[in-house]
C-alpha cells in the first residue's frame, strides 16, 4: 500500500509526500509536480499496490437545494487547489489505466486494488496540514476510520467532490459514493 498526502496550499504548487506501509522513513517518496505524482501513483498501481491519496482541502460539500445550483457549485469547486490536480492525475490515469477504480469508501477500497481518495483534516487548533503528518495519521487511524465513516454516512445531503472528479475523468466510481462523504482523517503530530 502506498499512502500519499497532498498539501494544496503550498504557494500555487501542490507538494506531496508519501510512503509505503512497510517503510517508516518520512517523505520516503515526495515531489512537487503533478507529473511526479502521476508517476508514483501509476507505478504503485502497476506493481499491484493499493494507493490512498489524501488531500488537505474540502472533498465534501453540502448538497444545494436545487440542481442548477448544485452543478455550478460542483464545477466551481473542481477548480480549487487540490481538486484541479486530482482531476489532472485521475484524467491521466483514465488515459493510461482506464480500468482503475477510485473510491472514497474504505470498505470498497479494501476489497480491490484501487485508489482511495481521502480528506486530511487539521486537528482542532492545529496549523496547516503537512503531507508527512497526514500520511502518518492515515496509518495510525486506518483501523478505526471505517467505523467513523459509517457513522458519518448521510442520506444524500452532500456532494462528494472526489467521486465527482473521478467520474469526470472517466474512471469507475460507485454511483452511491457521489452522495456520501469521503473518508476523513484528522491529522495529528503523534
Amino acid at each position: 500500500m502506498l499512502v500519499i498526502a497532498m498539501e494544496t496550499g503550498s504557494g500555487g504548487h501542490v507538494r506531496w509526500a508519501g510512503r509505503r506501509h512497510d517503510d517508516d522513513r518520512p517523505d520516503a517518496t515526495a515531489g512537487a509536480s503533478p507529473a511526479e505524482l502521476f508517476d508514483a501513483v501509476f507505478h504503485a498501481l502497476h506493481d499491484g499496490e493499493q494507493v490512498a491519496l489524501g488531500l488537505d482541502c474540502a472533498l465534501t460539500l453540502p448538497a444545494a437545494a436545487d440542481q442548477a445550483s448544485a452543478g455550478d457549485e460542483t464545477e466551481a469547486a473542481a477548480n480549487q487547489p487540490g481538486l484541479a490536480e486530482l482531476g489532472y492525475l485521475l484524467g491521466e490515469l483514465g488515459n493510461w489505466r482506464p480500468w482503475t477504480t477510485v473510491s472514497t469508501s474504505l470498505a470498497r477500497w479494501k476489497a480491490n486494488t484501487s485508489i482511495l481518495v481521502w480528506q486530511a483534516v487539521p486537528a482542532p487548533g492545529a496549523g496547516p496540514v503537512t503531507a508527512t503528518a497526514a500520511t502518518d495519521s492515515f496509518f495510525r487511524q486506518l483501523p478505526g476510520a471505517q467505523e467513523a465513516q459509517k457513522a458519518g454516512e448521510t442520506d444524500g445531503t452532500v456532494v462528494n467532490l472526489a467521486a465527482a472528479t473521478a467520474r469526470r475523468a472517466g474512471l469507475f466510481v460507485d454511483p452511491s459514493e457521489l452522495a456520501q462523504p469521503t473518508v476523513s482523517i484528522t491529522v495529528t503530530d503523534g
